[in-house]
Protein backbone atom coordinates (compact mmCIF):
# COMPACT_ATOMS: atom_id res chain seq x y z
CA UNK A 1 0.00 0.00 0.00
CA UNK A 2 1.51 3.18 -1.13
CA UNK A 3 1.79 5.86 2.07
CA UNK A 4 -0.85 8.59 2.38
CA UNK A 5 0.41 12.11 1.69
CA UNK A 6 1.64 14.43 4.56
CA UNK A 7 -1.68 16.79 3.93
CA UNK A 8 -4.36 14.53 4.04
CA UNK A 9 -2.40 13.09 7.93
CA UNK A 10 -2.98 16.37 9.17
CA UNK A 11 -6.42 16.80 8.09
CA UNK A 12 -7.61 13.60 9.83
CA UNK A 13 -5.56 14.21 13.05
CA UNK A 14 -7.67 17.65 12.94
CA UNK A 15 -11.10 16.12 12.07
CA UNK A 16 -10.29 13.66 15.24
CA UNK A 17 -9.43 16.17 17.48
CA UNK A 18 -12.85 18.86 17.26
CA UNK A 19 -14.86 15.94 19.19
CA UNK A 20 -12.52 15.98 22.07
CA UNK A 21 -12.22 19.90 22.48
CA UNK A 22 -16.00 20.77 22.49
CA UNK A 23 -16.62 18.11 25.23
CA UNK A 24 -13.62 19.33 27.51
CA UNK A 25 -15.58 23.16 27.33
CA UNK A 26 -19.18 21.66 27.69
CA UNK A 27 -20.34 22.51 31.51
CA UNK A 28 -20.10 19.76 34.09
CA UNK A 29 -22.64 21.03 36.51
CA UNK A 30 -24.83 24.37 37.19
CA UNK A 31 -23.76 27.96 36.70
CA UNK A 32 -21.99 29.46 39.54
CA UNK A 33 -24.82 31.93 41.90
CA UNK A 34 -25.01 35.31 40.82
CA UNK A 35 -24.10 38.18 43.37
CA UNK A 36 -27.74 39.47 43.03
CA UNK A 37 -29.67 38.54 46.27
CA UNK A 38 -33.50 38.12 44.95
CA UNK A 39 -36.29 37.33 47.10
CA UNK A 40 -39.79 35.40 45.27
CA UNK A 41 -38.14 36.79 42.10
CA UNK A 42 -37.69 41.16 42.27
CA UNK A 43 -34.69 42.27 42.80
CA UNK A 44 -33.76 43.04 46.57
CA UNK A 45 -32.28 46.71 46.78
CA UNK A 46 -31.53 46.67 50.67
CA UNK A 47 -28.70 48.51 52.01
CA UNK A 48 -29.57 46.29 55.30
CA UNK A 49 -32.36 43.53 55.91
CA UNK A 50 -34.72 45.79 57.77
CA UNK A 51 -37.83 47.00 59.36
CA UNK A 52 -37.93 49.77 56.42
CA UNK A 53 -36.38 49.55 52.67
CA UNK A 54 -32.71 50.38 53.42
CA UNK A 55 -32.87 51.15 56.66
CA UNK A 56 -32.22 55.11 56.91
CA UNK A 57 -34.59 57.67 58.35
CA UNK A 58 -35.14 61.15 58.68
CA UNK A 59 -37.55 62.64 61.92
CA UNK A 60 -38.13 66.15 62.81
CA UNK A 61 -38.79 66.60 66.73
CA UNK A 62 -39.59 69.32 69.34
CA UNK A 63 -39.84 69.09 73.15
CA UNK A 64 -38.65 71.35 76.52
CA UNK A 65 -35.08 71.87 76.58
CA UNK A 66 -32.99 73.53 79.57
CA UNK A 67 -30.19 75.81 77.96
CA UNK A 68 -26.71 75.77 79.75
CA UNK A 69 -26.94 79.62 80.26
CA UNK A 70 -29.43 79.58 82.80
CA UNK A 71 -31.98 81.51 80.67
CA UNK A 72 -34.69 79.51 81.83
CA UNK A 73 -36.20 76.69 80.42
CA UNK A 74 -37.55 76.98 76.31
CA UNK A 75 -38.27 74.74 73.56
CA UNK A 76 -36.01 73.33 71.00
CA UNK A 77 -37.05 72.40 67.73
CA UNK A 78 -35.40 70.36 64.58
CA UNK A 79 -34.53 67.15 62.73
CA UNK A 80 -31.93 64.63 62.15
CA UNK A 81 -31.43 62.17 59.55
CA UNK A 82 -29.74 57.96 60.51
CA UNK A 83 -28.09 56.23 57.47
CA UNK A 84 -27.42 52.51 58.37
CA UNK A 85 -23.72 51.79 58.56
CA UNK A 86 -23.89 48.03 59.20
CA UNK A 87 -25.27 45.23 61.56
CA UNK A 88 -24.12 45.41 64.88
CA UNK A 89 -24.45 42.97 67.73
CA UNK A 90 -28.50 42.34 68.71
CA UNK A 91 -29.11 45.24 66.18
CA UNK A 92 -28.00 47.70 64.02
CA UNK A 93 -25.19 50.90 63.78
CA UNK A 94 -26.13 53.92 62.06
CA UNK A 95 -24.31 57.45 61.30
CA UNK A 96 -26.41 60.34 62.56
CA UNK A 97 -27.17 64.16 61.66
CA UNK A 98 -28.77 66.21 64.27
CA UNK A 99 -29.66 69.88 64.23
CA UNK A 100 -31.76 71.74 66.38
CA UNK A 101 -32.69 75.34 67.29
CA UNK A 102 -33.52 76.46 71.10
CA UNK A 103 -35.26 79.07 72.00
CA UNK A 104 -35.66 80.55 75.50
CA UNK A 105 -36.35 83.96 77.33
CA UNK A 106 -35.13 84.91 81.36
CA UNK A 107 -37.09 85.95 83.86
CA UNK A 108 -36.66 89.71 83.78
CA UNK A 109 -34.08 90.96 85.81
CA UNK A 110 -32.49 94.76 87.14
CA UNK A 111 -29.54 95.91 84.36
CA UNK A 112 -27.26 98.60 85.42
CA UNK A 113 -26.99 101.50 82.49
CA UNK A 114 -23.62 103.43 82.41
CA UNK A 115 -25.13 106.48 82.35
CA UNK A 116 -24.69 109.41 84.01
CA UNK A 117 -25.99 109.01 86.64
CA UNK A 118 -26.33 104.91 86.15
CA UNK A 119 -29.45 103.83 86.49
CA UNK A 120 -31.40 100.59 86.37
CA UNK A 121 -33.36 99.28 84.45
CA UNK A 122 -35.80 95.65 83.93
CA UNK A 123 -34.85 93.59 81.00
CA UNK A 124 -34.73 90.21 79.79
CA UNK A 125 -32.34 87.84 77.82
CA UNK A 126 -34.06 86.26 75.14
CA UNK A 127 -31.66 83.38 73.84
CA UNK A 128 -31.53 81.29 70.34
CA UNK A 129 -29.14 78.41 70.21
CA UNK A 130 -28.14 76.64 67.56
CA UNK A 131 -27.63 73.27 68.62
CA UNK A 132 -25.67 70.74 65.31
CA UNK A 133 -24.07 67.22 65.60
CA UNK A 134 -22.74 66.31 62.37
CA UNK A 135 -21.25 63.30 63.49
CA UNK A 136 -22.92 60.67 65.70
CA UNK A 137 -22.66 56.79 66.20
CA UNK A 138 -26.37 55.60 67.00
CA UNK A 139 -26.90 51.53 67.92
CA UNK A 140 -30.60 50.53 67.84
CA UNK A 141 -31.63 47.52 69.39
CA UNK A 142 -34.04 44.99 66.74
CA UNK A 143 -34.60 42.26 69.43
CA UNK A 144 -38.20 43.45 70.08
CA UNK A 145 -38.68 44.66 66.12
CA UNK A 146 -41.99 41.89 66.38
CA UNK A 147 -43.61 43.98 68.98
CA UNK A 148 -42.80 47.41 66.72
CA UNK A 149 -39.91 48.50 69.58
CA UNK A 150 -36.87 49.89 69.49
CA UNK A 151 -34.26 51.33 72.25
CA UNK A 152 -31.42 52.96 71.12
CA UNK A 153 -28.16 54.96 72.00
CA UNK A 154 -26.34 57.56 70.33
CA UNK A 155 -23.69 59.61 70.79
CA UNK A 156 -21.43 62.28 68.84
CA UNK A 157 -19.55 65.67 68.45
CA UNK A 158 -21.52 69.14 68.96
CA UNK A 159 -21.26 72.64 67.99
CA UNK A 160 -23.48 75.14 69.81
CA UNK A 161 -24.29 79.04 68.44
CA UNK A 162 -25.24 81.06 71.17
CA UNK A 163 -27.27 84.49 69.61
CA UNK A 164 -28.59 86.94 72.11
CA UNK A 165 -30.40 90.32 72.49
CA UNK A 166 -31.48 92.20 75.72
CA UNK A 167 -34.99 93.08 75.88
CA UNK A 168 -36.56 95.83 78.11
CA UNK A 169 -39.78 94.49 80.37
CA UNK A 170 -41.34 97.12 78.42
CA UNK A 171 -40.80 95.82 75.36
CA UNK A 172 -37.94 98.42 74.35
CA UNK A 173 -34.24 96.80 73.05
CA UNK A 174 -31.40 97.75 74.81
CA UNK A 175 -28.20 97.75 73.09
CA UNK A 176 -25.22 97.86 73.55
CA UNK A 177 -25.15 94.81 75.86
CA UNK A 178 -23.85 94.72 78.99
CA UNK A 179 -21.04 93.63 80.48
CA UNK A 180 -23.11 92.87 83.53
CA UNK A 181 -24.67 90.19 81.32
CA UNK A 182 -21.43 88.26 80.85
CA UNK A 183 -20.91 88.04 84.55
CA UNK A 184 -24.33 86.38 85.23
CA UNK A 185 -23.11 83.88 82.61
CA UNK A 186 -25.02 84.90 79.46
CA UNK A 187 -23.60 84.72 76.19
CA UNK A 188 -22.84 88.57 75.25
CA UNK A 189 -22.13 88.20 71.93
CA UNK A 190 -24.22 87.74 68.27
CA UNK A 191 -22.72 84.45 68.08
CA UNK A 192 -20.89 82.71 70.55
CA UNK A 193 -19.84 78.80 69.51
CA UNK A 194 -18.76 76.46 71.81
CA UNK A 195 -17.55 72.59 71.06
CA UNK A 196 -19.18 69.73 73.12
CA UNK A 197 -20.24 66.61 72.79
CA UNK A 198 -23.67 64.78 73.69
CA UNK A 199 -24.90 61.20 74.78
CA UNK A 200 -28.63 60.24 74.23
CA UNK A 201 -31.05 57.74 74.77
CA UNK A 202 -34.59 56.94 73.74
CA UNK A 203 -37.07 54.29 72.59
CA UNK A 204 -38.80 54.15 68.88
CA UNK A 205 -42.40 52.93 68.20
CA UNK A 206 -43.07 51.63 64.75
CA UNK A 207 -46.61 52.74 64.13
CA UNK A 208 -46.62 51.73 60.31
CA UNK A 209 -43.63 50.39 58.25
CA UNK A 210 -42.64 53.65 57.03
CA UNK A 211 -43.93 56.12 60.02
CA UNK A 212 -42.42 56.06 63.69
CA UNK A 213 -42.90 57.72 66.99
CA UNK A 214 -39.68 58.41 68.92
CA UNK A 215 -38.88 59.36 72.63
CA UNK A 216 -35.49 60.75 73.57
CA UNK A 217 -33.62 62.29 76.02
CA UNK A 218 -30.51 63.91 75.08
CA UNK A 219 -27.71 65.49 77.40
CA UNK A 220 -25.11 67.92 75.76
CA UNK A 221 -22.21 69.13 77.26
CA UNK A 222 -20.11 71.90 76.05
CA UNK A 223 -16.17 72.72 76.38
CA UNK A 224 -16.71 75.92 78.41
CA UNK A 225 -17.55 76.89 81.60
CA UNK A 226 -21.33 76.92 81.31
CA UNK A 227 -23.62 74.35 82.39
CA UNK A 228 -25.15 71.36 80.29
CA UNK A 229 -28.07 71.40 77.43
CA UNK A 230 -30.86 69.05 78.43
CA UNK A 231 -33.51 68.24 76.37
CA UNK A 232 -36.46 65.39 76.07
CA UNK A 233 -38.71 65.48 72.66
CA UNK A 234 -41.14 63.42 70.61
CA UNK A 235 -40.30 63.27 66.89
CA UNK A 236 -41.73 61.61 63.92
CA UNK A 237 -39.89 59.59 62.08
CA UNK A 238 -39.83 58.61 57.97
CA UNK A 239 -38.21 55.15 57.17
CA UNK A 240 -37.29 54.26 53.81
Amino acid sequence: MAPRPLPALLVAGLLACVPAAAGAQDPTGAPPPSGTRRSGGPEVLELLPDIGVIGAEVAVFAGPSWNPYSVGQGVELGGYINLPLRRAPGGKLSYEIFLGLSLATSDPFALTLQTAPPQQRSVRTRLRLLHVSPFALKYALTRWDGARLRPYLSAGADVLVALTEQEGAEGGRLFPLAAELEARGYPTGQGNIELGGHAAAGLEIRVATGFSLNLEYRFTATGGTHGRLHGTSAALGFHW
